[in-house]
């Protein structure tokens, strides 16, 4: 993967997005910048794969990221991140364990990361970079609980209705395939539920 040069207001923004409004000394912003990387990667690359250790958060500056793994022979979709999300795959990033999982860019993505050595280094010495850390910790368990009660709750058109709004205009840019693998339906069934949300039935 490339590096590339882009603007830090950029990242800060971003962070801000990613785990909600922060109140951080310029310093510390500084200093959470120093420990970020930013990286192009090209659509339909494959940026980590089983095996492979998740050693850092990303958030997406830009583009579109999946997150999946396979069962059997079947791709099952966990997670979408666009931009302002972060991602991470919590046991690998939290263990230091082979990730079981993917990181693909389904568009032309540029993504901040940050290193979790390195992040948990400036932790210790800087508390409101230890904040950050707690609040990213805070958002991925938050959301891998509202994954898991939505595969265990709700019907495949509260599942479509969810992904849309927690990423606007998320299921025009991604395949119905993916969508249909995110929500656990066949793409015959997907389209039935578009069709409706779309106000044809």
């Amino acid at each position: 993967m490339k590096r590339i040069i882009i603007n830090k207001n950029l990242v800060t923004s971003e962070i801000q997005r990613y785990v909600g409004p922060i109140d951080l000394s310029e310093e510390s912003f500084g200093e959470l910048l120093k420990i970020s990387t930013i990286e192009k990667i090209k659509k339909h690359d494959l940026f980590l794969k089983p095996g492979e250790v998740n050693d850092y958060m990303g958030v997406v500056l830009k583009g579109m990221v999946q997150i999946y793994h396979y069962h059997g022979n079947k791709l099952v979709s966990d997670f979408f991140a666009g931009e302002g999300c972060g991602f991470f795959d919590i046991h690998s990033f939290l263990l230091g364990t082979p990730s079981e999982v993917f990181f693909e860019a389904l568009e032309p993505t540029v993504i901040a990361k940050f290193n979790r050595k390195k992040f948990l280094e400036e932790g210790e010495k800087n508390p409101e970079i230890d904040l950050i850390y707690r609040r990213v910790l805070q958002y991925a368990i938050t959301m891998s609980n509202d994954r898991l009660n939505s595969i265990l709750h709700d019907s495949a058109e509260e599942k479509y209705v969810n992904l849309e709004s927690r990423i606007p205009g998320l299921t025009s840019r991604i395949s119905s395939i993916n969508i249909a693998s995110y929500i656990g339906v066949t793409q015959e069934t997907l389209c039935r539920i578009k069709s409706k949300q779309e106000g044809f039935f």
